[in-house]
Order: C-alpha cells, then structure tokens, then sequence
C-alpha cells in the first residue's frame, strides 16, 4: 500500500480530531464529578484544554493543507 501524502494528513486531521474530543469529554467528565466538592480541578483542566485546542489547530492545519493539494 502507499501511503500518500493526502492520506496522511487525513488520518493526521482525523487523529487530532478525535484527540480533541476525548479531551473534551474528559474535562466534562471531570467536571461532573467535582461539581459539589471543594477540590479544585484548575489543575487538570487547564493543560486538558491546552491540548485539546492544540489538537483543533493541528486538524485544521491539516485540513487547510490536505484541500490545497488537490488545487
């Protein structure tokens, strides 16, 4: 199989796509379970989001890149 570079960077957008949205339920999820302590989460959602708005950003270089090879 050969691997092109459209292929790549399709599964590269699709990887950083799902990597967001893993991140995102996680912070969700620990939000929900913090909801009524007295624990604060700053400490886990901060970099949790970090990574999840980088990732955005990779799949949207990624899609940028990907479109303009076909042009």
């Amino acid at each position: 199989m050969q691997l092109t570079s459209t292929f790549l960077l399709k599964a590269v957008k699709f990887s950083a796509i799902a990597l967001c949205a893993l991140m995102v339920a996680g912070i969700g999820t620990v939000m929900f379970l913090a909801r009524n302590t007295d624990n604060d989460i700053t400490g886990v959602v901060a970099p949790a989001l970090l990574i999840s708005i980088l990732s955005a950003g990779v799949a949207i270089a990624a899609g940028v890149l990907g479109r303009r090879k076909y042009e």
